[in-house]
């Protein structure tokens, strides 16, 4: 068996003939945060994509983990190919996104809403369903209810954002030899063989419509993510179509992320020494380091070191309204947990007056129930809509504030008699170009709230800390 991996990675990218409405898709029914967008052009985009003369828009969207985008481009030119319309999941080419969802029955609700589907059929058993479906440009997409990074030892399913319902987890591609993906993937970028794990059986093929396939599967991992390598032996799995390009709508290709210009050079050297092709030589924008590499059948990896400090302009931060509070108080997380979730009693320790409107079921604090918050020149209204008894709670607003959408998250956790909360926020702002000052002002008045519950709960506890 290899040696344990710490490569990461950190983008799956799309190629996309609407890229905004595709991410928007993408936003819509898995709950990903939208994180900005930019414009590339000649001659570095030329240089790092080998696409000659390339101008193209790209936007991204963030999930859960840390250091991970979607990516979606949109070619102004060259113009690339359509997905041919007899295109098939077998044939050669990054054909299928998996995504881990917290509530599965909710996003099936979602794909039919806004794919203007039926409901999908599942597969497998209550806790660990499936379900595969496409996006509106046609690239398949599976939907898990279990995580399966969690079902293999070594690997991290590191979550930073709990509030944000989803987190991109696989990528199948349709390979002509296992062997020479084998050496592409493992001995020139340092991915590593999960030994004696299927993320797929033969009876999987129906889900994607081959349901008399045969083939051979490996399963590679980062430390946050699986690839899936599949050699097709029937259906007899297509070529490239001719003068295919990373312009041609579909899934281009993935990337693997760097935190350190070191790590970068080093595994940069050992690619391209195990037979990756480089387009060219690493660009340093300042932002990022960044290059292509390619193997002898033209799959494409990009090898990124996005610099963390700079994460806002390339697509790693939250670039819509987003706002994150958190203290630790020197309390018992259920006194906490109630002190949080006493609506009414919200302005023992914050800028509002509480009323509940509506209890809820089965607690009155709970799902269902509506409450009313009111502040100088403010009355908003807010429905609690998720209940997890003494560790969660979501809210929405349904009326009074200037937002388009608008949810709220609480999180209660115990460790050792002390309690941490983070209370989390996004929203979408209806005063045009005014969600990151907007943040910035919640910001302020969250944390200050927090502060003030942390004090209050504090004042008659022995070991208080300020």
């Amino acid at each position: 068996m290899h040696a344990a991996t710490d490569k990461h990675i950190c983008q799956v990218a799309f190629t996309a003939l609407n890229a905004a409405a595709l991410r928007e898709w993408y936003a819509n029914v898995f709950g990903l945060v939208k994180a900005g967008g930019m414009l590339f052009f000649p001659p570095a985009t030329s240089r790092v994509q080998g696409i000659p003369g390339a101008w193209e828009k790209c936007c991204w969207l963030v999930d859960r983990q840390d250091y991970f985008q979607l990516e979606f481009f949109q070619f102004l030119r060259p113009r690339g190919q359509l997905k041919p319309v007899d295109w098939r999941p077998c044939d050669i080419g990054y054909n299928m996104v998996g995504i881990a969802v917290s509530d599965f029955d909710q996003v099936m609700r979602n794909v039919s809403a806004y794919s203007r589907v039926p409901l999908p059929r599942t597969a497998g058993r209550a806790g660990a369903r499936r379900a595969c479906v496409t996006d509106p440009e046609g690239n398949w997409v599976e939907i898990y209810e279990q995580d399966p990074i969690a079902l293999i030892e070594g690997a991290r399913a590191d979550v930073i954002r709990p509030e944000v319902p989803a987190v991109v987890r696989a990528v199948r591609a349709s390979v002509p030899s296992l062997a020479d993906a084998r050496e592409a993937f493992v001995e020139a970028m340092g991915l590593q063989l999960v030994e004696d794990f299927q993320l797929h059986t033969p009876a999987d093929e129906k889900l994607w419509g081959l349901p008399r396939a045969k083939a051979q599967a490996l399963v590679l991992r980062g430390t946050n993510f699986l690839l899936e390598l599949v050699e097709y032996q029937s259906p007899g799995a297509r070529a490239w179509p001719p003068g295919y390009s990373l312009a041609d709508q579909g899934i281009m290709n993935i990337a693997l992320g760097y935190r350190d210009s070191g790590d970068y050079a080093r595994s940069f050297a050992r690619a391209t020494r195990e037979g990756m092709r480089p387009n060219g030589k690493v660009l340093d924008a300042g932002v990022f380091q960044v290059m292509y590499v390619n193997d002898k059948h033209g799959f494409s990896v990009e090898m990124l070191h996005a610099r963390r400090a700079l994460w806002s302009l390339t697509g790693f931060n939250p670039a819509e309204g987003y706002v994150v509070s958190e203290v630790e108080i020197n309390a018992p997380a259920a006194e906490v947990w109630r002190r949080l979730t006493d609506h009414a009693g919200i302005g023992d320790w914050s800028i509002f007056s509480g009323k509940v409107l509506r209890p809820g079921q089965p607690d009155p604090n709970a799902i269902g129930c509506i409450r009313q918050l009111t502040a100088p020149g403010m009355r908003i209204t807010e429905e609690v809509t998720a209940w997890d008894e003494g560790s969660h709670y979501a809210y929405q607003l349904r009326s009074g504030a200037p937002f388009r959408a608008h949810q709220g998250d609480v999180y209660v956790t115990g460790v050792e008699g002390r309690t941490r909360v983070r209370w989390a926020i996004r929203f979408d702002s209806r005063i045009p170009f005014s969600n990151r000052l907007t943040s910035w002002l919640l910001g302020l008045v969250f944390q200050r709230a927090l502060r003030t519950l942390k004090s209050r709960m504090e004042a008659y506890q022995p070991s208080s800390r300020f």
